[in-house]
């Protein structure tokens, strides 16, 4: 029987929140004030959340369990849409209006849900900055979410083949935007690659480009979700920073041309956004910028961490966004890397990995971590890209 538990303390709900896409490049400060009014709910295996065509009141947060959603068909079929578990968010659309729920959210096995209610939300975004970037978010979400379930029929005719031709057409495309060698940087060893996959989506890079001030422009780009060949993304956004490069001040620049390069070319209704992790070295400056959260850090000589921060939502996410970096003095035997993509146990398994393989030359350190990354990845291999540096 579904009853209301007790809360989190912010300390612990700001991880989980920074890891649903709904609220991917927001930061830390709204992410606390979400965090206070995030309330529990417990529920029973087998044990229904919400109908389809419910009002729909209150936002979730898979904390512990499982929620299958589910969508009746007009042939009196019942379909299973998606699985979702720890981590994981679903119902965003309630937060922003009235409408019924599309599908229905019923709990297969004990599970423990985080929820946002709809008019805590709506007192929480009164009429700040935060309201204008959610409501966005979510009208895209909208648009993208009706796409999906009107091509449902359509997919189940098309089936795996569509999706395995794109994939092909995406990793080929891939195979052309990859980096032959990492540059060469005088005071730094430097070395990046991408773990790519025979029969995955070709949705991750690295790249480099020369600053017209000197500086080397080190970063990843990975694209989430499905839908669009994900390299065709990946080729608008190479593209656009090369071509900006010899104007861009620097990393909020870059970032910003891409982004308006990215929502301009996008696709109406699939949502499709890239992440973008930019590093770009001078002397001994660095300047850290992100679009999305995607994880990096410093691992200083005497064994000290430092992760990067978020600076802004993925590319082609908000229109007209202007992003933030960090700047970081750079010391000899100081280890700098970015990963495309990786929750925070394999974030933080990859820093303490690198700290165990200093002194090893750079192109051993990033093939051993692609390994390491790929063992703990097992069946669930995706495309990740991995830039390092060591200053000397």
């Amino acid at each position: 029987m579904s009853h209301e538990s007790q809360g989190w303390p912010t300390e612990q709900v700001v991880p989980l929140l920074q890891e649903v896409e709904l609220f991917d490049g927001l930061p830390d400060e709204d992410l606390r004030r979400i965090a206070g009014i995030v309330k529990g709910m417990e529920l029973d295996s087998g044990e229904t959340l919400f109908e389809e065509g419910e009002a729909g009141d209150a936002f979730y947060i898979v904390f512990r369990g499982a929620i299958e959603i589910a969508k009746a068909r007009s042939d009196g079929r019942v379909e299973k849409l998606a699985v979702r578990r720890a981590g994981q968010a679903f119902g965003e659309m309630a937060l922003l209006n009235d409408a019924p729920r599309s599908a229905t959210a019923r709990a297969v096995e004990s599970t423990r849900l985080m929820v946002v209610d709809q008019d805590a939300f709506k007192t929480l975004l009164g009429g700040d900055s935060l309201a204008l970037r959610m409501m966005r978010v979510l009208s895209k979400a909208l648009r993208a979410l009706d796409i999906r379930f009107a091509s449902v029929e359509e997919g189940a005719v098309q089936g795996s083949s569509f999706r395995d031709r794109a994939n092909e057409v995406s990793r080929f495309m891939q195979s052309g935007l990859l980096p032959a060698t990492a540059p060469a940087l005088e005071g730094f060893d430097l070395a990046a690659g991408t773990t790519t996959e025979d029969t995955g989506r070709g949705g991750s890079v690295w790249d480099w480009m020369e600053l017209s001030d000197g500086g080397l422009a080190l970063l990843t780009m990975d694209v989430r979700k499905e839908g669009f060949p994900p390299a065709h993304h990946l080729g608008v956004v190479r593209g656009v920073m090369r071509a900006v490069v010899d104007h861009a001040s620097g990393v909020k620049e870059l970032l910003a041309a891409a982004n308006d390069a990215v929502v301009a070319a996008g696709v109406e209704g699939l949502n499709q956004h890239v992440e973008v992790g930019l590093l770009v070295v001078s002397g001994s400056t660095l300047e850290w910028g992100s679009a999305g959260r995607v994880p990096g850090g410093i691992i200083r000589r005497d064994g000290a961490f430092e992760s990067f921060g978020a600076h802004g939502p993925p590319l082609g996410m908000m229109e007209d966004f202007r992003y933030q970096s960090q700047t970081f003095e750079v010391g000899a035997g100081d280890t700098l890397f970015v990963l495309s993509r990786a929750s925070k146990g394999l974030f933080l398994g990859a820093a303490d990995l690198l700290a165990q393989l200093h002194g090893k030359p750079s192109g051993e350190v990033v093939s051993t971590l692609h390994q390491a990354i790929r063992a703990a990845q097992g069946d669930q291999r995706t495309a990740t890209s991995v830039v390092y540096a060591r200053k000397h």
